[in-house]
C-alpha cells in the first residue's frame, strides 16, 4: 500500500469521529461516579484524566491497531508497539506528575522540570523510532503527514461547504 493510499485508510478510520462522543461519555461517568461515590478528591485533576487522557488513550491504542495492519514484518511491528508505548508513557508520567502536584509531594517547580524533560525525550525517542520504521519500511506514515492530511481535507471542507 503506496502513502498516500495509507494515509486516506487512516483518516477514514480515524477516531476522530468517535472522540467527541466518547468524551462526552467518560465525563459523564465520571461525574455520576463522583456524585455517587461522594468522592472529595481533587475534582478538575480527575475530570483533566477521565475526560482528556483515557479518551487519548484509547485513541493511541486504535492508531497502533491501524498501523499494524500496513505490514507483516516482525521489526515494523515492533516499532510500532514501541512508539505506542512511548506515547502511553508520556500519557501515563503526564497524569502521573500532575496528580503527585496535586497530592502535594512535588511542587511547581519540579512538576514543570520533569515534564519539559519527559515531554522532550519522548518527541525525540518517538522522533528516533519513526527514523527506524522509515529505514524498513519506506512508506510509513508518519505524524505530521496525518496531521497536515486533516488540516487540507477541512480546508477543502470549508472551500466547498
Amino acid at each position: 500500500m503506496l502513502r498516500e493510499e495509507r494515509m486516506e485508510y487512516l483518516y477514514d478510520k480515524s477516531w476522530t469521529k468517535k472522540g467527541p462522543i466518547l468524551v462526552i461519555v467518560i465525563g459523564v461517568v465520571t461525574a455520576l461516579w463522583l456524585l455517587f461515590n461522594d468522592s472529595r478528591m481533587n475534582l478538575s485533576l480527575f475530570i483533566f484524566c477521565a475526560a482528556l487522557v483515557m479518551p487519548l488513550l484509547v485513541a493511541t491504542w486504535h492508531k497502533i491497531q491501524l498501523f499494524l495492519q500496513f505490514n507483516d514484518s516482525s521489526t515494523y511491528q515492533r516499532f510500532i508497539y514501541l512508539k505506542g508505548a512511548v506515547q502511553f508513557a508520556l500519557l501515563i508520567g503526564t497524569l502521573a506528575l500532575l496528580a503527585l502536584y496535586a497530592l502535594k509531594y512535588i511542587s511547581l517547580d519540579t512538576l514543570s522540570l520533569v515534564c519539559a524533560t519527559l515531554i522532550a525525550s519522548c518527541l525525540i525517542l518517538e522522533s528516533w523510532v519513526d527514523w527506524k520504521i522509515l529505514k524498513i519500511d519506506d512508506e510509513h506514515v508518519v505524524e505530521s503527514l496525518l496531521g497536515l492530511m486533516n488540516r487540507k481535507k477541512q480546508q477543502r471542507r470549508k472551500e466547498n461547504g
